[in-house]
């Protein structure tokens, strides 16, 4: 279910961890589904028993990888992600910077926040307060990565 409201998820998250359930947090681009979007909502779902998906917003995306990016719209990615078996929820993120999302996350107070093992320095960020950061390593495999699947079609085509 694509939730809009910042209110209506925090009263399921409040709920959820009321009935003794754990809830997990991943946000991220989802722009092009692969399989290692696939394998880390599968593990996702054996820590957690409700996973929340936040979907990045259009404006973050392009700032972060570039002003042809993403290739799909913040609303695409979350019908396609909100459709994958293991995800609970999908929220249309609005944050757009890190001293924002930490904000909401203490508003939201999951149980576990899952990110990706990329940088010490963010994760140091996150950790400390009323969740767990869980962090997972990067893709590694060839054809796990939105940017290698685009390069990989560019080049295919001679675009």
């Amino acid at each position: 279910m694509i939730i809009n409201n910042k209110l209506k998820l925090k009263k399921i998250i409040d709920s959820a961890k009321k009935a003794g359930k754990t809830v997990l947090i991943k946000r991220g681009v989802f722009d092009i589904i692969h399989p290692g979007h696939i394998f880390a909502i599968s593990l996702f779902n054996k820590l957690a028993d409700v996973v929340i998906i936040l979907v990045q917003s259009d404006k973050v995306v392009s700032k972060r990888k570039g002003p042809s990016r993403p290739i799909n719209n913040q609303k695409q990615r979350a019908l396609v992600i909100d459709g994958l078996k293991g995800v609970s929820y999908t929220y249309l993120d609005k944050s757009d910077d890190r001293k924002k999302y930490i904000a909401f996350l203490k508003y939201l107070r999951p149980t576990i926040l899952a990110m990706t093992a990329v940088n010490p320095q963010k994760t140091k960020d996150y950790s400390g307060y009323s969740w767990q950061v869980k962090e997972f390593l990067e893709k590694k495999k060839p054809g796990f990565s939105t940017t290698e699947i685009i390069n990989k079609i560019l080049n295919k085509h001679k675009i």
